[in-house]
């Protein structure tokens, strides 16, 4: 099955904060051909939650920053790289969101390690620029947490990144393994709570 981009331009609605994956977001008078990060690629997964007939994806979580000079380039924009560490930040700011502590998994001798992170730019930020970074869960297996990203410039929403992560739950010799069943309900109450 192929990932497909969440990025419709033809689309009419866009709200900040917590949104349901069915979110349509909006057109903008630049229209750039925005398409998937990971375009042809198939995901197999063994369902991590039972959700019912109806599987959804979490909600995106939306995290605000500006912009800081050190992130920036020679040629005055932010540095490439930069862009995964405002990724990472959402995903935190996602677990906090449904209630995982990442200190408390390293902790207890466990991990999530990012294992794979692709990025697709689409426009550049600058010194001093702010930005939502929108970020939730999709597709999760039985080991592994696939992440949806995406970068909106403030205050017209021009897109500006466009990111698909996964993660793996690594246990104390760091082998995969499966997910905890209490991270397994601490998703689910997330997803059920945020659709009701």
């Amino acid at each position: 099955m192929a990932l497909p981009s969440l990025l419709f331009p033809n689309t009419a609605s866009f709200h900040v904060s917590y949104q349901s994956p069915s979110l349509l977001f909006p057109r903008h008078s630049f229209n750039p051909s925005l398409r998937s990060a990971l375009p042809g690629s198939e995901t197999i997964s063994i369902p991590l939650l039972d959700l019912g007939k109806d599987q959804r994806m979490s909600p995106f979580v939306d995290v605000e920053l500006k912009v800081r000079d050190y992130e920036l380039d020679q040629f005055g924009v932010v540095n490439n790289a930069v862009y995964a560490s405002y990724c990472q930040h959402g995903r935190h700011e996602l677990g906090k969101a449904i209630g995982v502590n990442c200190d408390l998994v390293a902790s207890s001798g466990d991990a999530l390690a990012m294992s794979k992170l692709s990025l697709k730019y689409l426009a550049p930020l600058r010194s001093g620029d702010k930005f939502v970074v929108k970020v939730r869960v999709s597709c999760p297996s039985a080991a592994r947490l696939f992440f949806d990203h995406y970068i909106f410039k403030l205050p017209n929403l021009e897109p500006i990144l466009e990111a698909k992560g996964t993660t793996v739950w690594l246990d104390k010799n760091y082998r995969p393994v499966r997910i905890p069943p209490e991270m397994k309900s601490k998703l689910e109450n997330f997803i059920r709570n945020e659709d009701s």
